[in-house]
């Protein structure tokens, strides 16, 4: 009696969950075994990195937003945010949905004044709580003093940021390189 309550239960919630996914949404399974989906609008993202880690390949990723911000299209991603005190950013992509080189890979860089197409160096960049970076199943390598780092933005959603020697936290805690690095690029595209 007691296994078929637990049974009973177990399965009334998975039909509560289930029974709050629309079906006629127009969202697509983009995401190969990971079972979460992507909406139509979407960026699509290749990594080219090598070094203490090498990873090449193409994922789709959600639309990255540091605010919230609910993105209609590539042209309104492209244009950037604002935060709340009137800074305009570019959210790079940050969460490929398939593994890369065979690892979950978070990306966390922004352009800060962020001004439409063009070219942004490495004083311009920036992330929330860290400098920008490269996380690969959970070890970041982020932007040192010896680092190289250019954001070229199109405007429309697109972009590459190219980098060399994103390394680790010294062993002493310090930063300003040593220990591991990788280099290489990050392209997206926004997809409509």
């Amino acid at each position: 009696m007691r296994m078929r309550m637990i049974a009973g239960t177990a399965l009334a919630g998975l039909m509560a969950l289930t029974a709050g996914c629309s079906s006629t949404d127009s969202s697509q399974d983009l995401s190969g075994d990971t079972g979460m989906t992507v909406q139509d609008l979407h960026l699509s993202v290749s990594l080219d990195v090598s070094g203490a880690v090498t990873a090449k390949g193409t994922s789709n990723a959600p639309m990255a937003t540091n605010n919230g911000v609910d993105y209609e299209s590539c042209d309104e991603y492209g244009a950037g945010e604002s935060n709340t005190d009137g800074v305009k950013y570019l959210v790079l992509p940050q969460m490929p949905i398939d593994n890369i080189g065979g690892r979950q890979v978070f990306i966390g860089a922004m352009i800060k004044n962020y001004h439409g197409a063009g070219t942004y160096e490495k004083a311009t960049l920036t992330d929330t709580g860290s400098p920008p970076g490269i996380s690969f199943a959970g070890t970041l390598y982020f932007t040192q003093s010896n680092t190289t780092s250019q954001i070229t933005a199109d405007g429309k959603g697109g972009g590459t940021w190219t980098f060399t020697d994103l390394s680790v936290q010294n062993a002493d805690g310090t930063h300003g390189g040593g220990g591991d690095a990788v280099s290489g690029s990050v392209t997206w595209e926004c997809k409509e």
